[in-house]
């Protein structure tokens, strides 16, 4: 009998650390499928925010998909903090990444090089922001 009750407890305690696991990578996949859902429209209109000048309407396509992804991403909810973090930290990016669109339009119909020299580094910059993101969630999210 004593056996049973110690068995008991040892199952309770592996289902609970399966469902906080399983809560966890749960979470994981829902952030990181929405982020990619968004990933290459995202790409696409950065990649052509460079020919603004010739088509200022790309400026708005791109806050158009930037805000599709913002709406998206900020309707999730996480448990998890650190995952809740991260989504934070990508609204973030969003948010910059808006304002980078607007720095690109503004630039264009301006016609300063320098100006439009100053939008592009800040694309750079939020590139390489948006990689630390995503590595430090496959990092957690890869973590046991």
């Amino acid at each position: 009998m004593q056996t049973k009750s110690l068995l008991i407890p040892c199952a309770v305690a592996m289902f609970l650390s399966v469902t906080a696991c399983d809560t966890k990578v749960s979470q994981c996949n829902r952030l990181v499928d929405a982020v990619n859902k968004h990933t290459q429209a995202l790409t696409t209109s950065l990649e052509k925010l460079g020919d603004v000048q010739e088509n200022p309407q790309v400026a708005d396509d791109f806050a158009k998909v930037v805000k599709t992804a913002n709406d998206e991403i900020s309707a999730l909810e996480f448990k998890d903090e650190k995952i809740a973090g991260f989504a934070k930290e990508y609204l973030n990016l969003l948010g910059e990444a808006d304002k980078f669109g607007k720095s690109m339009a503004e630039a264009a119909k301006t016609s300063n090089a320098d100006t439009l020299t100053k939008a592009t580094e800040e694309g750079d910059k939020l590139m390489k922001l948006e990689d630390t993101i995503v590595n430090n969630v496959n990092g957690y999210c890869q973590g046991s």
